[in-house]
C-alpha cells in the first residue's frame, strides 16, 4: 500500500518532548505520542490514570436537577416513565443503560424504539402516539436518547397530552430548540465544550449519575445502585457511534471495555460469542463485530430484537437473541457488497475525480438500511464526501460521509432549499428530497465543497507520531503503552517511523500478507507482521517503515513486534 506523503505530527516539538522526557522519564516515544496528540503537560498524569474519578459532576448541565426530580417524583407516584431511543448501536445502549438504572429503583419503564422503516428517524408526533399507545395506559414522563433535539413539534404534541419530556441527545441543534423540562444536550452549552463530544450513550449516563446522585443526596434511593455496572453499555455505544476516545469518554470506554471483557450480561456474552472473538476484547472489536450485529436489527428489520438481547437475563433466550441478528448481519452484508458494486460502476462511469470534489451515487431502491455504510465505504475508498441515495416513489433518501476536517451538516445547510430535510453530524448525515432534483443537489454540492474543504483533507497522505529506534521500545516503553489506550477514533494506536531497516527474513501468509524479521543499522532486530503487504514488497536492500509497536502473544511467549502500516524504499 502506498502514500503520496508521509507527516509527522510532532514536527519542531523537541523542546516540548525533552520536558516530557525530563519531567516523567518518559521513552522518548511515548513522549512524542503525547505531544502529538496535543496533551498538555498539565493533562497527562490525567491521561494516563483516566479513572473513573476524573469525570466531572453532572450537575454541570443546565436543567438536570429538575429532570432527575421529576423523574423521582413519577417513581414514587408509581406513573410510568417512557423511553424513547433510536434504532442504532448507541441509541439502543443508552435505552438499555438508563431504563435499568431506573428499574433498579423502582421505575415502571417502558421503551420505544422506532422502526427505521415504518417511523423513521428520530422522535416525532407519529413515534410519540406509537409509543404512548403501546405502553396502554397514561405516560406522565417521556425521555428521549440519542434524539429529540430538533423534535419541537413532537414536544409540544407531548405537553398537549399532558406528558412531561426531557431531551437527552448529543445531535446539533436546530434554529429552535424543544420545549421541553430539561435538555440535556451539551451541543447546546458552551460552558460544556469538553463534553460536547459525548454519545448519546454518554449523555445517557450522565443522566442516569445524576439522577442517582440527587436520589442518595435527598435521601430518595439509588444506594445500591452501582453505575460502573452500566459502563458496558457506556463503551458500547460509545465506540459504536465512532466520537472521539478523549476526554470522558476515554475514561468511560476504559473502564467500560473491562467490564465488556467480564461477559456479566447474558446477551453481551452470547454477542461476543456468536462474533467469534476468542482474543481479549478490543475497542475494534465492538467497531468490526459487535456494533455491526446490533446495527443489523434496525438496519434489516426491528431494532427491538438488539435491545431484548442487551436486556435479557436467560442465557438460552440471549443464544436465539444472538442468532438473529447474526442472520440479520449476514443478509445485511450481502445487501451492502451488492450496493457497493453498483455504486463503483456509477462512480466511474459518470465521476472525474481528478476534478470531483465529492461522491454522490443513487439506485431505485437500493436498500435504506445499508446506504450509510456503503458511503462510508465510498468515502474511505476514494478520500472524498459521499452521498449515498436511494430513489422510492419519486423520493431520494440518503446517507453521506464527510473526509478530513469537512463539517458535512454546515455544508448541506448552503444546499437546504433543495433539500426537504437534513441533519445529523459533521462527519455523517443524512437527507431527503425530490428524486428529480439530485443532479441540481449534487452541482450545489459539489460548489460549496470545493470551497469550503481543504487541499489536506482529499491527499494521501498518513501521519504518524515521529521518529523512533528499536532500542527505545524497551520494556518500559510497553507498560507506558498499555496506558495510552483505549485506542480509536481521535486516539489512534501510535505509529513511528523507522528509518534504513534492512530485511533480515521474511515468509508469506497466503497470498497477500507477510511476516518476518528486520535488523536497524545498529543490529537491533524485531520481527514484525504486514497485512495486506505480499512478501514482494519487502525486495529492497534498505527500507523506512511506518508502523504500530505491540506484544505479540503465542502460546506462553510474547514478544515486541511492529505492525506494518507503511513502507517505502530507500534503496
Amino acid at each position: 500500500m502506498a502514500f503520496k506523503k508521509w507527516s509527522s505530527a510532532c514536527s519542531n516539538s523537541e523542546t516540548i518532548i525533552n520536558n516530557l522526557m525530563r519531567k516523567f522519564s518518559f521513552p522518548r516515544p511515548i513522549a512524542m505520542y503525547l505531544v502529538s496528540r496535543n496533551i498538555a503537560e498539565k493533562d497527562v498524569e490525567i491521561f494516563l490514570d483516566g479513572r473513573l474519578s476524573g469525570l466531572s459532576d453532572p450537575y454541570r448541565f443546565p436543567g438536570i436537577k429538575d429532570a432527575v426530580k421529576c423523574l423521582w417524583d413519577a417513581i414514587f407516584e408509581q406513573a410510568p416513565i417512557l423511553i424513547h431511543g433510536d434504532y442504532d448501536t448507541d441509541g439502543i445502549t443508552a435505552t438499555a443503560l438508563l431504563a435499568d438504572v431506573l428499574r433498579q429503583n423502582g421505575a415502571d419503564v417502558h421503551t420505544f424504539i422506532p422502526h427505521r422503516f415504518d417511523d423513521g428517524y428520530g422522535f416525532t408526533p407519529a413515534s410519540l402516539h406509537k409509543a404512548v399507545a403501546a405502553i396502554g395506559k397514561p405516560c406522565k414522563v417521556l425521555i428521549t436518547v440519542d434524539c429529540g433535539i430538533t423534535s419541537c413539534d413532537a414536544v409540544e404534541e407531548a405537553t398537549k397530552m399532558g406528558i412531561t419530556t426531557i431531551v437527552t441527545d448529543h445531535h446539533d441543534a436546530g434554529t429552535e430548540v424543544p420545549d421541553a423540562l430539561a435538555l440535556i444536550n451539551p451541543k447546546i452549552y458552551d460552558e460544556l465544550k469538553d463534553l460536547q463530544i459525548l454519545a448519546g450513550a454518554g449523555v445517557a449516563f450522565k443522566l442516569s449519575h445524576a439522577f442517582i446522585k440527587y436520589g442518595r443526596e435527598h435521601n430518595l434511593g439509588g444506594f445500591s445502585t452501582k453505575l460502573t455496572d452500566i459502563l458496558d453499555f457506556v463503551a458500547l455505544g460509545t465506540i459504536a457511534d465512532i466520537v472521539p476516545l478523549l476526554g470522558e469518554n476515554r475514561i468511560m470506554v476504559k473502564s467500560g471495555i473491562k467490564i465488556l471483557r467480564k461477559q456479566v450480561r447474558p446477551g453481551i456474552r452470547a454477542l461476543i460469542e456468536t462474533s467469534k472473538l476468542k482474543s481479549e476484547l478490543m475497542p475494534s472489536d465492538v467497531t468490526f463485530k459487535l456494533a455491526p450485529r446490533v446495527n443489523a436489527a434496525g438496519r434489516m428489520c426491528n431494532a427491538d430484537i438488539a435491545l431484548q438481547l442487551l436486556e435479557c437475563d436467560n442465557i438460552v433466550e440471549a443464544y436465539r437473541f444472538s442468532a438473529e441478528l447474526e442472520n440479520l448481519n449476514n443478509t445485511r452484508q450481502a445487501k451492502e457488497q451488492e450496493i457497493y458494486l453498483e455504486a463503483k460502476k456509477q462512480i466511474q462511469e459518470k465521476l472525474d475525480l481528478d476534478k470531483n470534489y465529492c461522491i454522490l451515487v443513487a439506485g431505485q431502491d437500493w436498500h435504506q438500511g445499508v446506504i450509510g455504510i456503503v458511503a462510508s465505504r465510498l468515502a474511505r475508498d476514494y478520500n472524498r464526501p459521499a452521498i449515498v441515495l436511494t430513489i422510492q416513489d419519486g423520493k431520494a433518501y440518503g446517507s453521506g460521509r464527510s473526509v478530513g476536517s469537512l463539517n458535512l451538516v454546515k455544508t448541506l445547510s448552503k444546499s437546504s432549499d433543495i433539500l426537504e430535510r437534513f441533519g445529523g453530524h459533521p462527519m455523517a448525515v443524512g437527507v431527503a428530497l425530490d428524486s428529480k432534483d439530485i443532479e441540481k443537489f449534487y452541482s450545489s454540492l459539489e460548489k460549496h465543497i470545493q470551497v469550503e474543504i481543504a487541499d489536506m483533507d482529499l491527499a494521501e497522505y498518513v501521519s504518524y507520531d515521529g521518529e523512533a529506534e528499536l532500542e527505545e521500545l524497551s520494556d518500559d516503553f510497553f507498560e507506558y503503552l498499555k496506558k495510552l489506550g483505549p485506542f480509536g477514533h481521535s486516539n489512534p494506536k501510535p505509529v513511528f517511523r523507522f528509518n534504513d531497516m534492512e530485511l533480515v527474513k521474511s515468509y508469506p501468509i497466503g497470498d497477500r500478507h507477510t511476516r518476518g524479521t528486520f535488523r536497524n543499522q545498529k543490529h537491533a532486530q524485531i520481527d514484525f507482521i504486514a497485512f495486506n503487504f505480499p512478501q514482494n514488497q519487502f525486495n529492497a536492500a534498505l527500507l523506512d517503515i511506518l508502523a504500530t509497536p505491540q506484544i505479540n502473544t503465542y502460546g506462553n511467549v510474547s514478544k515486541p513486534q511492529l505492525h506494518i502500516v507503511a513502507l517505502q524504499t530507500v534503496y
